[in-house]
């Protein structure tokens, strides 16, 4: 889906009707606000992370995959997915927000399972070089090496495959999430184990409002009306 003339008037029309409403506007313009408040913690966060001893795992399927340097690709991978998500869904306000929330939720997240898992990298890492994020989130000194559990990168790409609604989109996304994978094991930037961490807990994040409401209405079902 390629946008076009009649293709952004909807977005604008979109976007006019989305903002009209005074709760969306106010979480859309709150969002940059808590964006600059990650960062500013999380470097500081980093700082101590990068600094403290950690354990390294035992992980023989890592080693199996064999060694490159796809820094470039891996920038390239990430943010055309970020681009293609958001360009394709555009005239679907929600879906955006949705999309950006997700992401801060799940970074959020992230950064308190690795405050909470102290591990260093695995024998023979690439260091991973991103400009973006090494001037934004990322401590000014250094990359990071020890942001381990979980993948932020496989995170990020699976989140735009859950979010997408375009079935062309979400193929892409599939597949770019794999691609993803193997790329970062093969600079032995994560182990294994940070990739299915990275899927499984995006996942539950993903689809948690979803259970809730399930579980609620199946306890107010249960309890009858006026109970």
């Amino acid at each position: 889906m390629l946008p076009n003339r009649q293709h952004f008037s909807t977005v604008v029309s979109a976007w006019k009707v989305a903002l009209s409403e005074r709760l969306f506007a106010i979480k859309i313009l709150l969002l940059p606000g808590l964006f600059f408040l990650y960062s500013a913690i999380t470097q500081k966060i980093g700082i101590y992370i990068e600094l403290r001893k950690g354990m390294q795992l035992k992980d023989e399927l890592l080693y199996l995959i064999p060694q490159f340097d796809f820094s470039v690709a891996i920038f390239c991978v990430l943010y055309s997915s970020l681009f293609l998500v958001l360009v394709t869904h555009l005239h679907k306000p929600k879906i955006i927000y949705r999309i950006i929330e997700m992401h801060l939720l799940v970074a959020v997240i992230r950064q308190v399972c690795i405050f909470l898992v102290a591990l260093d990298p695995p024998a023979g890492i690439i260091v991973l070089r991103d400009v973006f994020l090494e001037n934004t989130v990322y401590p000014r000194f250094s990359p990071l090496t020890k942001d381990l559990f979980f993948s932020g990168h496989v995170a990020s790409i699976w989140l735009y495959f859950l979010c997408a609604q375009h079935k062309s989109v979400k193929k892409y996304l599939l597949i770019a999430t794999a691609i993803m994978s193997f790329m970062i094991l093969s600079m032995r930037v994560h182990y294994t184990y940070d990739v299915y961490g990275a899927i499984i807990i995006t996942t539950m994040i993903y689809f948690a409002p979803v259970w809730y409401r399930n579980f609620a209405d199946s306890k107010e079902i249960v309890a009858g009306p006026g109970k």
